[in-house]
């Protein structure tokens, strides 16, 4: 192999072994309380090589988060074909990033990141259920798009944190049935019902 493949491998390792060392020690406190010391220390890196990469933990992070982002953009796509894959497709998605989905929505995770996360699947779930429940008025939208994204979101870090987690295709299966099979429909007879009061 030549120079740069074995360079572009040996920075591949050193990010990867600095991942698993944050997960680890996010599982055990906030990652406000994560050192550069410790993180380095833990992964067997030294402080300069952690620095010829990243400012900061915040920096490995949001390199990480800015990674699952773009992907995550890219599943949401699905949600445009209003298909019962769509679920399945982000989940799958996460599933990939379980890494960063492990630090950033676990037990001492970033509620930012939550928040952030809930945003953009409302700005695109907003016109799923309008398509589906048409007579919706916007009071009402949006008080399904927090209880359903809300719900989506708490499975989804039970999901994480569970180190027994089911594969993703069932927990999206269960959502499907939830969400598309029973919500929608629910609310669209409950809207019929009003009109016809």
């Amino acid at each position: 192999m030549n120079t740069k493949g074995e360079l572009n491998r040996s920075v591949r390792n050193t990010k990867k072994r600095l991942r698993e060392s944050l997960i680890k020690l996010v599982g055990e406190k906030p990652l406000s309380a994560v050192t550069v010391s410790e993180l380095t220390e833990d992964a067997d890196v030294n402080r300069s090589t952690f620095y010829f990469h990243y400012k900061d933990v915040y920096d490995m992070v949001t390199e990480m988060e800015n990674l699952f982002l773009a992907d995550f953009s890219v599943a949401l796509g699905a949600l445009e074909q209003k298909s019962h894959d769509t679920i399945t497709i982000l989940f799958k998605c996460l599933e990939s990033h379980m890494d960063l989905c492990r630090i950033l929505l676990g037990a001492n995770g970033d509620m930012s990141f939550v928040e952030k996360m809930k945003r953009i699947v409302e700005l695109k779930c907003s016109r799923i259920w309008k398509d589906a429940v048409p007579d919706l008025s916007d009071e009402e939208t949006a008080i399904f798009d927090s209880f359903v994204v809300g719900g989506v979101m708490s499975t989804l870090q039970a999901w994480v944190r569970d180190n027994d987690r089911q594969p993703a295709e069932a927990i999206a299966g269960v959502l499907n049935r939830l969400v598309l099979d029973g919500i929608c429909p629910v609310v669209a007879n409950w809207q019929g019902n009003q009109r016809q009061v």
